[in-house]
């Protein structure tokens, strides 16, 4: 309860933003930068942080609401910052599965842990400890899929994952995953001519698939429904070049976000 309240507090002193926003990045070569995207697509992106260290250059994103804080990832290596512009990287040091180093292509974040997918053995999803930055293996799921986008919906706490392939008679796309007991349901497809998307975030029943650029040769972020599984939108990408990676997360506005941490913390009353 004390977390909850001190992350209330912050909410409401520290978001330099007054609504929503994509929060994009790839690891494009040269200079790279995250960048705060509008998703109604009426404002220009913001760029919150921009170099040509791999601290700039994401391959897994997530934002715990409870205290303002952004992580990204570039490979092994964790990075995290409170969410404001100037974004001002934190290296967290470098996450561990069984005692070895190891890389994540996404993440996502719920109740205080992080989570995160491989796409090299062992594929799976993994839980991981913001803390000791070690992780454990939470659901290994068929080895032919390729979840190379991970979000967590904080509206109902679903788990969603973007796939580049599917085992036979499925398709890539928009799977819903549930850890516990282990599964994957599909929900939306990609787009017509898109066969390599890596950035996903998921708010209020909307994911948005975010590809690694260019802009000039992929220059739509696209919008779905997840329930009707239908696309409902585009967002233009700032991604001036090509990455390997990229990553993507939701930022409510303050207030949703004090509502979703007010209705979380009357529910943990309740338990």
């Amino acid at each position: 309860m004390k977390r909850f309240a001190i992350g209330l507090l912050l909410l409401t002193t520290t978001v330099a933003f007054a609504a929503d926003r994509l929060v994009v990045a790839n690891d494009q070569s040269g200079v790279a930068t995250i960048w705060a995207v509008d998703p109604t697509g009426v404002n220009p992106p913001e760029a919150l942080y921009s170099g040509s260290g791999a601290e700039a250059k994401a391959w897994g994103m997530a934002y715990d609401a409870d205290t303002n804080t952004l992580y990204w990832n570039n490979g092994s290596v964790l990075y995290k910052s409170i969410y404001a512009n100037p974004l001002v990287p934190v290296n967290m040091g470098t996450m561990t599965y069984n005692s070895a180093t190891v890389n994540f292509v996404a993440l996502g974040f719920k109740n205080g842990k992080l989570y995160g997918t491989r796409n090299i053995a062992t594929e799976a999803v993994y839980a991981i400890d913001p803390g000791s930055l070690t992780a454990t293996l939470e659901y290994q799921y068929n080895s032919a899929y390729d979840f190379g986008g991970l979000e967590f919906d904080p509206t109902n706490g679903k788990l969603y994952g973007l796939s580049d392939t599917a085992p036979a008679g499925q398709q890539r796309g928009l799977y819903e995953i549930t850890l516990n007991p282990g599964s994957t349901t599909f929900k939306a497809p990609y787009p017509a001519g898109e066969t390599d998307i890596d950035g996903l975030a998921v708010y209020n029943g909307k994911a948005y698939y975010v590809t690694d650029g260019p802009n000039t040769t992929q220059p739509f972020f696209y919008i779905y429904d997840v329930a009707s599984g239908l696309q409902i939108g585009t967002l233009a990408s700032p991604f001036t070049g090509s990455g390997t990676f990229c990553a993507a997360t939701y930022v409510p506005e303050p207030a949703s976000l004090i509502l979703l941490g007010l209705a979380a913390l009357v529910t943990r009353r309740r338990s």
